[in-house]
């Protein structure tokens, strides 16, 4: 019995609301029958695994496709089983699903992008996928000959490596030349990671035009920096290039709109011996072809004083090295001699493919006390990697000579004031006093030792108190003019000191580094004998506090960078000790100087 015989026989029995019903049920039964049908259709029955190129040359792609009738989850099909004899690239998934005559199908297609890893017959094993196998393929992969590199094709790559045997931590040049005879839509080249090596590109990438046997060629070069860590064996992996290019059919429109096709090459795998630390060296490893070390002094050294810094600067230049393993400068100085090291200045830079590594040091020596320093010579050892032997970087030892500071080794010398006009009869009445003295003598009788006793009593005493009155006479009139001096002078620097004293405390507030050593000298001058460097006045004031401070003020000066918050807490030290200390020395003033005319 058929649909429609079926219905006309529900028809006929059955009421017409009771008809309707009997046939809505029909329909759903009939489309369930279909629906299972169509199910049982795309059961997962057949997979298929075909390649784009069968044989292949050793630096070509290999597209393998694998499909599957039935909808398929992305990691159904697992490529890492190809790894052995294929370098798996890249895995891509697609999906169709096609309805004909009410009954659908389903596609699942997966994509990958292979590269040989040898040249020989390869296969690509069976591909299952629950339960269901493709055919296994063979592949036969050709080496590339230098003639059909150069003849026939569009598109190659070639790597090098130089030079081809080194030593731990030596540079190696790694270039790879992408050569393109077509028009390149897009494209990239990548380079995989090494593992036990620093690996780093050199600059950017240049381009040239070259012809080989009457083809041109575009060559795209790129050059590496590589740095091995570990002895033994090391594989520079393959690079590759990804991209499309323009084809040359020209199309419905002329070459308007040309289709692209896409491309995947892979250049060869360079193999290098790395060599281990040679058993005699010793010391810090560095291998090199040309190590120099020089140095500048900010001036001459035969112009070192006391006190006074001068600034050395060491520079160490390294060929084909990295800038981690540049060697630290030995500080061995005399105690007599401090050191205040910046922060190293450390830098690389490529020149024409090549690694020059570099380590500045500038060094603040201040001496302490005058003589004659012998600096320790700079020794730095290094592997010559031509010769193949130990040699040495050296700064020589020299001598050199600290003078003393001219203001602390002279005494301080204050000029007494000259002679006031009033003390000029003491002078010339002393001389008499003498000659009146031995012409008593020369009248005294020698009749009498009795007479002669009393008058050598009488001439003493009036000797005696002639010199008294005479030296009175000086004694007034010198103080007199050295105290009205002495005041006149103690104003005109009281006047000073406030001026130079209120611009300390400004730019102590005003947080005015660049000042502070100027105007804390000019401070000081007003009270000390003129010292040209602050670590000279620690000497004649002998302030254990300032001494403290000095110190930290050239260390923070002449060492490391100077914090925000070092350089506030030195000026509030500073200023609490200028503050205090001016204080004391206007006491001390005070108690000693004694005003002009006192009050009686």
């Amino acid at each position: 019995m058929n649909c429609l015989t079926m219905k006309s026989h529900i028809t006929q029995v059955f009421p017409s609301a009771l008809r309707k019903s009997l046939t809505a049920v029909l329909y759903v039964v009939l489309w369930l029958v279909l629906g299972l049908c169509s199910l049982h259709a795309l059961a997962l029955d057949t997979i298929t695994a075909t390649v784009d190129k069968n044989p292949a040359m050793a630096d070509e792609s290999i597209t393998l496709t694998v499909v599957a009738n039935d909808s398929m989850q992305r990691n159904d099909f697992d490529p890492s089983i190809l790894e052995n004899d294929f370098k798996v690239i890249r895995t891509s998934v697609s999906s169709q699903t096609q309805i004909i005559n009410l009954t659908r199908s389903v596609t699942t297609t997966w994509t990958t992008i292979l590269f040989p890893r040898r040249t020989g017959r390869l296969r690509i094993p069976a591909i299952t996928i629950n339960s269901i196998s493709s055919d296994p393929i063979d592949v036969l992969v050709v080496p590339v000959s230098q003639q059909s590199q150069q003849e026939t094709r569009d598109i190659f790559i070639t790597a090098e490596v130089t030079p081809q045997d080194a030593y731990v931590q030596q540079q190696l040049t790694y270039t790879v030349k992408l050569h393109l005879a077509v028009e390149l839509e897009r494209g990239s080249l990548q380079v995989p990671t090494i593992s036990g090596a620093v690996m780093e590109q050199l600059g950017e990438d240049s381009e040239a035009t070259t012809i080989q046997n009457g083809k041109r060629y575009r060559v795209v070069t790129r050059q590496y920096s590589v740095i091995p860590q570990t002895s033994g064996e090391l594989t520079l992996p393959s690079p590759i290039f990804e991209g499309n290019i323009r084809t040359r059919n020209r199309g419905s429109f002329g070459g308007l709109f040309n289709p692209s096709k896409p491309v995947n090459q892979i250049g060869p795998e360079v193999t290098i011996s790395v060599l281990p630390i040679p058993e005699g060296f010793t010391g810090s490893w560095l291998p090199s072809e040309f190590v120099q070390i020089n140095e500048e002094w900010s001036s001459a050294l035969d112009k070192l004083t006391v006190g006074e810094p001068i600034t050395r600067t060491i520079t160490l230049s390294v060929l084909g090295v990295d800038e981690s393993v540049l060697p630290g400068f030995p500080d061995r100085l005399p105690p007599s001699i401090k050191a205040y090291p910046d922060q190293p200045q450390i830098t690389s830079v490529n020149k024409d493919g090549t690694l020059i590594a570099q380590r500045v040091e500038n060094i603040a020596l201040v001496p302490s006390r005058a003589g004659t320093f012998v600096l320790p010579e700079i020794s730095i050892p290094w592997f010559n990697t031509l010769t193949q032997q130990t040699e040495f970087a050296k700064l020589p030892a020299q001598s050199i000579t600290v003078q003393p500071n001219a203001a602390s080794s002279a005494p301080a010398q204050t000029p007494l004031p000259s002679q006031p006009s009033t003390a000029e009869p003491a002078n010339v009445a002393e001389p008499s006093l003498k000659q009146s003295a031995e012409q008593t003598l020369s009248q005294v009788p020698e009749n009498g030792s009795q007479q002669v006793w009393i008058w050598q009593i009488l001439t003493a005493v009036l000797a005696l108190a002639w010199a008294v009155h005479v030296w009175y006479l000086r004694k007034y009139s010198v103080t007199t003019a050295s105290e009205q001096q002495s005041q006149a002078a103690h104003n005109a620097q009281k006047d000073n000191e406030k001026t130079v004293f209120k611009h300390l405390l400004d730019a102590l507030k005003q947080q005015n580094s660049a000042q502070l050593d100027n105007l804390l000298r000019d401070w000081l001058n007003c009270w000390y004998p003129a010292r040209p460097r602050l670590t000279q006045y620690t000497q004649i004031i002998c302030d254990q506090s300032f001494s403290e401070w000095v110190a930290s003020y050239y260390e923070s000066r002449y060492g490391s960078a100077e914090s925000d918050q070092q350089a506030q807490v030195l000026r509030q030290q500073l200023t609490q000790w200028v503050v205090e200390h001016r204080k004391a020395l206007q006491q001390k003033t005070a108690h000693h100087l004694q005003p002009l005319y006192p009050d009686t």
